[in-house]
């Protein structure tokens, strides 16, 4: 019923009349006005009339379905949604131990103990970023699974660019960049057998309304807001992000790595480029020529071409973050 309510209230040019609600809704003014309350409690703005009804001035700044749903459908998705947790990568997989459904989606408004890759911590700012995981049960062997980051690179750019319209890159292997710095981290685990992925998770925390970074990681990060210049709406971003990510995962599943490999090239931030290779022997310095079907990318060093894949190595630009 809420959620009918907020979006009569979204969609209205103007005040809509309790009396309005109520038979349009089957509920009783009274309920509606009880709804009314919760949604301000939440931190919404709702003009109410006497005469005229109530007026939607602000939606409450929470990534729950009833917000993010507004801005566009989600076909199929099992959407849950917490105030607090863990890490989203975690109780996604603690739900898909239980049997959660693929195309699961698990967002939090801020996680306790956020990490990226190759185990670092990450600072979760409650109420400026997205920090969602979703949950796939891909039909494939577990050889193909690295590359579900490209896909999901792929899902998170095309969110970005159709929201906000800034031309971002892709930073092998799982950072979205704008101008150098990082947009969005992914973090992508899995669990499964010889032959068989049982389920794979795919986190993202993406930076949306921060207006500053602490100490030196404001050297190497970006927010949309710091990009766009203004404030953005999370819940649209956050429509967006799910159903592209998704959609280019599907892609990906059903028609393999031919399907986006290209266009994961075409979007790569470092193709050309004189990069740093770190790895536990060293680092080593060679221009990126591109990257394997498996994931990996491909470096020349010197006169030799080597491959390195994301759990073995971190990549730096050779000036800055990228």
């Amino acid at each position: 019923m809420r959620e009918s309510i907020i979006d009569v209230l979204f969609r209205a040019q103007d005040f809509v009349s309790g009396e309005e609600l109520s038979e349009q809704l089957g509920v009783s003014r009274a309920a509606i006005w009880k709804h009314i309350k919760e949604i301000r409690a939440e931190g919404g703005e709702i003009e109410a009339h006497t005469r005229r009804g109530y007026r939607l001035q602000k939606l409450p700044d929470l990534l729950k379905r009833e917000y993010v749903s507004l801005y566009e459908e989600m076909p199929g998705v099992n959407y849950v949604w917490m105030e607090e947790v863990d890490s989203t990568n975690e109780q996604a997989k603690r739900a898909a131990r239980c049997g959660a459904p693929a195309k699961s989606v698990f967002i939090a408004e801020h996680q306790g103990s956020a990490k990226g890759r190759l185990g670092r911590g990450w600072d979760s700012q409650r109420g400026a970023a997205i920090e969602t995981t979703i949950l796939l049960r891909p039909q494939f062997a577990p050889e193909k699974a690295p590359a579900i980051t490209f896909a999901a690179a792929l899902g998170l750019l095309c969110a970005v660019r159709r929201v906000c319209g800034i031309n971002a890159l892709i930073k092998w292997p799982n950072d979205i960049v704008y101008e150098g710095k990082k947009l969005c981290g992914i973090l992508t685990e899995m669990a499964a057998d010889i032959d068989h992925v049982e389920y794979i998770v795919c986190g993202m925390g993406l930076n949306v309304n921060q207006e500053d970074f602490p100490g030196d990681v404001r050297k190497r990060a970006v927010s949309l807001r710091m990009a766009t210049g203004h404030e953005l709406s999370r819940q649209r971003l956050c429509a967006a992000l799910i159903n592209d990510v998704f959609a280019y995962c599907g892609r990906y599943t059903s028609e393999g790595i031919a399907s986006v490999f290209d266009e994961y090239c075409e979007n790569s931030a470092i193709i050309g480029k004189e990069i740093r290779i770190v790895c536990a022997g060293g680092t080593l310095t060679g221009v990126c020529e591109g990257f394997c079907e498996d994931g990996a990318v491909i470096v020349r060093v010197g006169q030799e071409r080597k491959t390195f894949r994301a759990g073995e190595v971190s990549l730096r630009g050779m000036a800055d973050y990228v």
